[in-house]
């Protein structure tokens, strides 16, 4: 009886780089969510740091804190103080945009790169696909050229009878 392709030994290694293609695309995919999820973060953090820097700049605070709740209780904090959390303030905002422009171009550059890596895997894709499709074929032409044989060789036996 001939073997099905299913049960061919040799399509266990045809399945391996269709194996790997899958892994490498979850693998960019998964870098993709990384990059986003860190942007994110750079940006929350960067509002943040806006926020409380609008908040100590004009003194009104928009949200519960517990430095609110103190400086309510113990009063402002010294001027001096004041300007200094207000630079620091400043330089952590400048430090955040940067951060987030950084994130952004990373963002960037993987997708770019992702959308390269996916053109490549359809061309890998397809030339598997033409290799699978062609070794099929040759084996189903000599499957029938050996058809052939064995009912030659009947033929051959039924007519000497």
């Amino acid at each position: 009886t001939a073997k099905t392709v299913s049960e061919n030994p040799s399509n266990k290694h045809s399945e391996e780089p269709f194996i790997m293609n899958i892994n490498i695309r979850l693998a960019v995919c998964r870098k993709h969510e990384l990059t986003q999820f860190e942007l994110e973060q750079a940006s929350q953090d960067l509002i943040s740091k806006k926020q409380q820097r609008e908040e100590l700049a004009t003194g009104i605070v928009r949200t519960f804190s517990f430095k609110g709740m103190t400086n309510k209780i113990f009063g402002q904090e010294a001027p001096e103080q004041r300007e200094a959390r207000l630079n620091l303030l400043e330089e952590l905002t400048s430090e955040g945009e940067e951060a987030v422009k950084e994130k952004t171009a990373e963002c960037d550059e993987h997708a770019e790169r992702a959308v390269t890596d996916i053109l490549q895997f359809k061309e890998q894709k397809d030339k598997d696909l033409q290799e699978a499709l062609i070794s099929y074929a040759l084996m189903q032409i000599s499957m029938c050229k050996k058809g052939i044989q064995v009912w030659s060789n009947a033929r051959e036996s039924f007519l000497k009878m």
